[in-house]
């Protein structure tokens, strides 16, 4: 990633610095929050297709998934956390989703999807 220009905040209108430093907080926020899933995207690439690939057995493939399952879902709780209230986000409806249609029996299933 290439480093963005620094802002002159003395350029700003006093009025309007707090706001710009929110800003720049949120978006250091949001890079380093990139930073830490691109690395466990990484991680996951690595143990599904790295040199050791053929060796994991499924469980250990299973652990490494529920491991970056685990590590994403706790960096969006901190996200979320950071953010304060807002609507629900398109996971979580998307989850609400999935546990609705897993309620349903299987031959009505197909009819509800």
């Amino acid at each position: 990633m290439s480093a963005a220009p620094s802002i002159d905040l003395s350029a700003i209108p006093e009025s309007q610095r707090a706001a710009v430093l929110a800003v720049l907080r949120e978006r250091d926020a949001l890079r380093e929050s990139n930073r830490r899933l691109e690395h466990l995207i990484a991680e996951l690439n690595q143990a599904v297709h790295g040199k050791r690939s053929e060796k994991l057995n499924d469980d250990e493939r299973q652990l490494a998934f529920e491991d970056l399952e685990a590590a994403v879902a706790e960096a969006e709780s901190r996200q979320d956390a950071e953010a304060g209230p807002r609507t629900p986000s398109r996971r979580a409806a998307r989850r609400t989703a999935t546990a609705a249609r897993s309620a349903i029996p299987i031959g009505l299933a197909v009819l509800v999807t």
